[in-house]
């Protein structure tokens, strides 16, 4: 698969201070890349050494296989970017904007446009100003803005931050669209790691400038396995229980101790099937790992990872 962006010891000094250090991150072509990290993480500035605003210290990037600085800027004209605030002019409507962006790089085409603003839900926002949008507009309106040149790739930072709820589903539904009906590879950081997981396929976790681990999607789940934990006496006859009511997916942890990671089983249920054979029940939770959990236990090296319930 074609490797859109690679970064290889990526580093940043800010006199004495080190923003970044030997960052190394790959991004496949496809990929909705999600980047997370605290305020104050790296991530920014991260961005911003892709997309040229910023120069690194050390370390190189391969942008659609650049291997020099002419092929480097060429690559950039293929890849779109909203990074801190979106660009728009307040006083210029939606398709204004479009137009004076359009016109600024060459790529003037109204029917375009008009697509454009259908594309992220701003075509029936007619002459009003965009500083009278609301933040998911203006969002909107970022992209828009960053989509008029084509790109293969988008990189937006933060997006998602401010947003209500509905106007986050909103933005998580157009994210997917760009990917899978335009085919945009994507990079997007946030600290808001639950909304992160619904469109991402992949995430690096970036803490105090330091990529500290990069893992798919399904990587994550084979992690995040849930289950249920049983402590009881007899873990023989709890065993047999089971598999005679055709639970399988169970595993013994011990003399008296056993998780059951069939998903369709309930607590209650097993309450009541080990009550009936008399079989002591010391403990019975769900636990399992989310995102927020895993981030956590990498940076602050804490990992709650069980959430009681009925017991």
């Amino acid at each position: 698969m074609e490797t859109i962006l690679e970064l290889k010891n990526i580093s940043k000094k800010f006199k004495q201070q080190i923003a970044l250090d030997n960052v190394n991150l790959t991004i496949k072509k496809g990929d909705i890349y999600g980047l997370i990290g605290r305020n104050g993480a790296g991530k920014t500035t991260l961005l911003k050494i892709i997309t040229s605003l910023s120069k690194q210290t050390s370390g190189t990037i391969q942008l659609f296989g650049s291997n020099n600085q002419k092929q480097f800027i060429n690559a950039l004209h293929r890849t779109g970017s909203v990074i801190e605030t979106p660009v728009a002019y307040d006083n210029l409507s939606a398709k204004e904007n479009l137009i004076y962006y359009s016109k600024l790089r060459g790529v003037v085409d109204n029917e375009d446009i008009d697509k454009m603003l259908e594309l992220v839900d701003l075509a029936n926002v007619g002459k009003k100003k965009s500083k009278h949008f609301s933040l998911g507009m203006k969002q909107k309106l970022g992209i828009a803005i960053a989509l008029l040149s084509k790109p293969d790739f988008l990189i937006l930072d933060e997006p998602i931050n401010g947003l209500d709820p509905i106007a986050i589903v909103e933005f998580r539904e157009l994210l997917k669209k760009l990917n899978k009906e335009l085919n945009i590879t994507i990079l997007i950081s946030s600290h808001i790691l639950t909304e992160l997981y619904h469109v991402a396929n992949r995430f690096g976790i970036l803490n105090q400038g330091t990529l500290i681990e990069e893992l798919s999607k399904e990587e994550f789940e084979a992690l995040s396995r849930h289950m249920i934990t049983l402590q009881i006496e007899d873990t023989a006859k709890t065993s047999q229980l089971l598999e005679q009511y055709s639970i399988n997916d169970f595993k013994v942890i011990s003399g008296s101790e056993i998780n059951i990671y069939d998903e369709t089983v309930e607590v209650s249920q097993l309450v009541r099937l080990l009550s009936d054979e008399n079989i002591k029940i010391n403990g019975i939770y769900k636990s399992g790992v989310d995102l927020e959990s895993h981030f956590k236990s990498l940076v602050d090296g804490e990992y709650n990872q069980t959430q009681m319930e009925g017991f």
